[in-house]
């Protein structure tokens, strides 16, 4: 990939939080392709290196490693590491300094959102080193970052934090290979179910259904319908019917020719002189007005 190099960035302040596990960011570096060679050295925290192109030789403890594009390795907490460059094809990279803190608010968090927090934990805790290829694309996310520090459009700050966040859940995945996550995604109850079909079955393209009918599509009593209706709605059952009728009527008479006895009786109406009552009464105009004031528009 023909990564952008622009400069480091050792002076960001960036924390981040994945439930109770909290991502103290170093630095990031974006090291452009030089005949450099990184002498031995080690971090107290841990440190992402991804190669978007060039060649070289890794040293970790003892260990030698053949570096070529689209390597990734991670270097954990005093692993002392020597990085060395091919001079006739010198490699670039890319890097993120980071150490992990586990905060006590675990609990203030969802059962789910504390099993996957954990198993992060104990994915970055065991994990001093590892080498391999960067089969996620973590490299590309890295361009992104240098595009948002560049242009600095609203909500980059959020864009970045999110972007790391993903460089790191990819390095997990790294290092646990294939294992599957042994924890689902949280469901809704029965109550938000129902909640959400209720906002679909009184949808103005539905057709209407009597309060009896819906209590039965929902397996609720009417009595329970009702404090689902205030609940979702702030109105009663009538009276949301009677705006969703309102808003078809509107519909129709901005986008048909319809007549207004028609536009009545397409929308449920008894008559049309019960309609244009209505109507008048919700937006102070008859619907021949609403029609034209619509058409000036």
């Amino acid at each position: 990939m023909n990564i952008q190099f622009r400069r480091d960035y050792d002076d960001l302040d960036l924390r981040i939080q994945m439930g109770h596990l909290q991502i103290n960011v170093w630095y990031i570096r974006f090291v452009p392709a030089s005949l450099r060679t990184n002498k031995k050295h080690a971090h107290g925290g841990y440190e992402l290196h991804f190669i978007p192109y060039g060649f070289g030789q890794l040293i970790a403890d003892g260990n030698h490693y053949e570096i070529t594009p689209n390597t990734f390795y991670l270097t954990g907490p005093m692993i002392y590491h020597e990085q060395m460059t091919d001079p006739d094809n010198p490699l670039a990279e890319c890097c993120i300094n980071f150490d992990i803190t586990v905060t006590k608010k675990r609990k203030q968090y969802n059962e789910f959102i504390r099993i996957e927090t954990d198993e992060m934990i104990e994915a970055l805790s065991s994990t001093r080193f590892w080498f391999g290829e960067d089969e996620y694309r973590s490299i590309e996310l890295f361009q992104k970052i240098m595009d948002e520090l560049d242009n600095r459009m609203v909500g980059y700050y959020h864009n970045i934090r999110s972007y790391i966040s993903q460089i790191i859940v990819n390095a997990v995945r790294s290092y646990r290979g294939e294992n599957k996550a042994d924890y689902a995604l949280p469901r809704k109850t029965l109550n938000e179910k129902r909640e959400h079909l209720l906002d679909a079955l009184m949808n103005s393209d539905t057709p209407d259904m009597s309060l009896d009918q819906m209590a039965v599509e929902l397996m609720v009593s009417k009595r329970h319908l009702h404090r689902l209706m205030k609940k979702q709605f702030q109105m009663t059952f009538k009276q949301k019917l009677s705006q969703e009728k309102l808003e078809t009527a509107k519909k129709l008479l901005i986008e048909t020719n319809l007549t207004i006895d028609e536009v009545a009786h397409s929308a449920d109406y008894s008559s049309s002189s019960y309609f244009c009552k209505k109507f008048k009464a919700h937006t102070g105009m008859s619907p021949t007005k609403y029609r034209q004031a619509a058409i000036r528009e």
